[in-house]
């Protein structure tokens, strides 16, 4: 599983330790499953710790809570509302993090495995880099050491995902594919522009912080090329992206400056 299901874990921690105060165990059907996202979590057993635990599935019959089947072809998806995650930094994470303050973020890039029908596309990618320039806003992108770069953008090198977070933390917004990494930005509170198309809706993954562009009509969920999928991106030009981003930005904007008068 992506490290944005395991984000989504984190959230469900939280919403079970608010009704009961005892450390979540995660029950990944009799595997000991860990990710770095839940180290320092507070709230999430190590499986090493010994104590009494509430138990919390994480994969009900197999398979992540937004879907009911999966194929070599396709997911079938069921609607979901994902909460926010949590992301427990360490101060030499938050020292590392210091060092940058990201304007834009942006992630042109998919997960190795993903469905290619995820992909917004290098050339559109490249568009609204030279958009977000000519409006005087500095795009950043961060990964380890040999992540395909979008031409115009600024690099952070980030070995770990965890770094990759708290980085993402400091951005004034972001511009993003639906994965891993819109739902950190909703884990940090980071508003964020997440580029759906077809494959999957904000119906499954969604967070209603972000602006989801979703265009496909019903999400199709083929993990293999699809022509719904490349129409749905096809929808979704570099001008539309921008304009989402710019009102969030505004959005942020007039809530900073009520939030000073207040």
């Amino acid at each position: 599983m992506g490290v944005g299901d395991e984000i989504m874990v984190t959230g469900h921690a939280r919403e079970l330790q608010m009704k009961d105060p005892r450390k979540v165990r995660l029950d990944y059907g009799g595997k000991k499953v860990w990710n770095e996202i839940f180290n320092h979590n507070p709230r999430i057993a190590r499986y090493d710790e010994e104590g009494d635990f509430q138990i919390y599935q994480a994969r009900l019959n197999g398979v992540r809570p937004y879907a009911t089947a999966k194929t070599i072809d396709r997911w079938t998806w069921c609607e979901y509302k994902p909460p926010i995650g949590e992301i427990y930094f360490q101060p030499e994470e938050l020292k590392f993090a210091a060092r940058h303050d990201p304007h834009v973020v942006i992630e042109p890039n998919v997960k190795g495995g993903a469905s290619p029908n995820k992909d917004w596309g290098l050339d559109r990618w490249t568009h609204l880099v030279q958009m977000l320039r000519a409006a005087g806003l500095r795009p950043v992108q961060f990964g380890q050491r040999g992540t395909r770069r979008v031409p115009g953008t600024d690099f952070i090198e980030t070995p770990t995902f965890r770094l990759a977070a708290a980085v993402l933390a400091r951005a004034r917004a972001a511009v993003l594919h639906e994965g891993g990494l819109h739902h950190a930005a909703a884990a940090v509170g980071v508003r964020a522009v997440v580029i759906y198309g077809g494959y999957i809706s904000p119906q499954q993954t969604g967070y209603d912080m972000h602006a989801n562009l979703f265009t496909g009509r019903k999400p199709c969920g083929m993990r293999i090329p699809c022509r719904h999928c490349k129409r749905a991106m096809q929808d979704i030009p570099p001008d539309m992206v921008m304009g989402a981003l710019k009102r969030l930005l505004d959005e942020t904007s007039q809530r900073a400056c009520a939030a000073s008068t207040a």
